[in-house]
């Protein structure tokens, strides 16, 4: 069974230059290479299975066809490729900028309980140390001038 790639049919759809069933693609082949159609067909079946599959032919009721490619066709896809791109990248600097700007505002909300939770300790501690402070009076008559010095 010969081995059948995608150029010898892209070749005979070429050729054919109409849409083509697998059987009239079978019978082109046979008859430029003098293979019989039996051992032809399963090998061709397969090559337009991939070939469909990976969009290199068109199928459409039972008839495979190339899609003829024109400059024209082709820079209008690849434009068009490009403007969906460059859609989906503004969207997602769009998330990233948002996501960004939450990420500081969380900062700075943590930064600032963190101030208010120094700022309440400080007055904790002062408030404590104002509390267990204790002022003793003395008569100075009690004091000894030798005691001060």
């Amino acid at each position: 069974m010969p081995n059948f790639n995608g150029a010898i049919i892209m070749h005979t759809l070429q050729t054919i230059k109409t849409p083509a069933t697998l059987r009239e693609i079978v019978m082109a082949i046979a008859r430029n290479t003098d293979l019989p159609e039996e051992d032809l067909m399963k090998p061709v079946k397969q090559t337009l299975d991939v070939g469909h599959r990976l969009g290199f032919l068109q199928k459409l009721n039972g008839e495979y066809f190339v899609v003829s490619m024109t400059f024209d066709a082709l820079m209008n896809e690849i434009k068009s490729l490009h403007e969906t791109n460059k859609f989906d990248f503004k969207l997602d600097l769009k998330h990233k900028i948002e996501k960004r700007t939450i990420k500081k505002q969380l900062k700075q909300l943590d930064t600032t309980k963190k101030s208010v939770q120094q700022h309440q300790q400080q007055q904790k501690t002062q408030l404590d140390n104002e509390a267990s402070s204790t002022t003793t009076l003395i008569p100075s008559q009690l004091l000894k001038a030798d005691a001060l010095l």
